[in-house]
């Protein structure tokens, strides 16, 4: 599970806060400090979405080992994105030891210093690779996939969706609020009526499109970097956590692949070629990925044909063009 507080302080309440600063006091309390530290308030925000950590692993064999491989695929999906977003924080803890909130293990990235009110596209792309490193991580090294991404997942589609239909970062969407143009504003719904879920299915290609594209550079993150996966995979499988100066020593030489930039930054999604590309890696099963994205591009199709949307020049409608 990637338990990420970098870039979210925009997304957060002001009731969040307040929660963390306390249980950050309280914790400096316990320590007979005078002044509240990092150290308590990364605690605190760690014990606020996560839980409390247990006191040793329950993960045995070949769970234990997949968990471990799990969190260091997003270890070095979200180094490889910091290294792309100028003020990203880095990583700063693993762990496979289980927490109270359900996680069996974790990747920690402590919150932003500054404070922020924006988050930007090329951060919510960020986010969403970083978000894919486990399951990515367990595609190219595991026997076979677990259910250990739920979460993630869910998190991912959330963002995903929010920044197509909510946030208006969608080129083929447009700059509008889904949810208002489908409550029909004045004429009480008759829009939506008349669209005939030509807008829903836009939507939903667009997500997929996004969270395909996550997906697809977080897999070349991990191909690009597969020795460091497999030493700090080992590493964590042995001592069940691994932080500080012993991390930074396997992370620093985290190679960023070309694929990653270009969708991060530059927001072009991976063609099908690259996710067919990808699906040829040894033990990698992209068949899914593929057909995902080939599904998106059907659905934006049909929903263009049927005049929903005119088509804009958007990455995703590129590669919706170039799956079919």
């Amino acid at each position: 599970m990637l338990q990420s507080c970098s870039g979210l302080s925009a997304l957060l309440s002001q009731h969040s806060l307040v929660a963390w600063l306390l249980q950050a006091a309280l914790l400096a309390g316990r320590s007979n400090k005078a002044v509240v530290c990092r150290e308590e308030f990364s605690q605190a925000v760690l014990r606020s979405v996560a839980g409390i950590e247990k006191k040793r692993s329950i993960l045995q064999g070949t769970e234990k080992d997949v968990v471990a491989r799990h969190e260091v695929g997003h270890a070095l999906v979200s180094t490889a994105v910091s290294k792309l977003l100028p003020g990203s924080a880095p990583v700063q803890k693993l762990s496979i030891i289980p927490r109270t909130g359900g996680a069996l293990g974790f990747t920690y990235i402590p919150p932003n210093t500054e404070d922020r009110a924006l988050m930007f596209d090329s951060e919510i792309r960020g986010q969403l690779a970083m978000l894919m490193g486990g399951r990515a991580a367990e595609q190219l090294t595991c026997s076979s996939v677990s259910t250990g991404a739920v979460d993630d997942i869910r998190r991912a589609t959330d963002l995903a969706l929010r920044s197509v239909s909510e946030f208006g970062l969608s080129a083929a969407v447009g700059p509008l609020n889904v949810g208002v143009l489908a409550a029909g504003g004045a004429d009480d719904g008759a829009w939506l009526m008349r669209d005939n879920g030509n807008m829903a299915k836009l939507v939903e290609a667009e997500v997929k499109a996004l969270l395909g594209g996550a997906l697809a550079v977080a897999v070349e993150v991990i191909v690009a970097n597969k020795g460091i996966h497999d030493g700090l995979s080992a590493l964590l499988t042995k001592q069940e956590r691994v932080e500080g100066e012993a991390l930074n020593r396997w992370l620093e030489h985290v190679q960023i692949p070309d694929i990653l930039k270009e969708y991060v930054v530059q927001g072009a999604l991976p063609t099908p070629n690259e996710l067919q590309a990808a699906a040829a890696v040894p033990h990698l099963q992209m068949n899914f990925a593929v057909k995902q994205l080939k599904e998106a591009a059907e659905a934006a199709a049909a929903a263009f044909r049927l005049g929903a949307v005119e088509p804009a020049a958007s990455p995703a409608a590129v590669a919706f063009e170039a799956a079919l």
